[in-house]
């Protein structure tokens, strides 16, 4: 399980107040859905109040979107037969488990 920041409690015990720099840090996991419960209540209430971190949190939406668009890079055949040739000669039993 990934090491988070530790939220801090504010004085409404229901809130947990989150500063920019976690913000920054825990971003990849929000927009994956996967932090807690806590820590994505302590976002959506930090977002409420912060305009750079809503600015930054779109740039990495973009961002994440027009990666997606890339075409996935691909080894040429030969290249590939060179890479299959050197590692079955590094290693025999491997290639005969194939």
């Amino acid at each position: 399980m990934p090491d988070w920041p530790a939220p801090r409690s504010a004085a409404d015990d229901d809130v947990v107040a989150l500063v920019c720099r976690e913000f920054v840090e825990l971003v990849t996991e929000y927009l994956e859905h996967t932090l807690p419960e806590p820590l994505e209540r302590a976002i959506a209430a930090h977002l409420e109040l912060c305009e750079p971190c809503v600015i930054y949190l779109e740039q990495m939406r973009r961002t994440a979107s027009a990666l997606r668009t890339l075409p996935a890079p691909t080894l040429p055949p030969a290249a590939r037969e060179r890479l299959l040739d050197v590692f079955t000669t590094l290693h025999p039993a491997a290639a005969d488990d194939s």
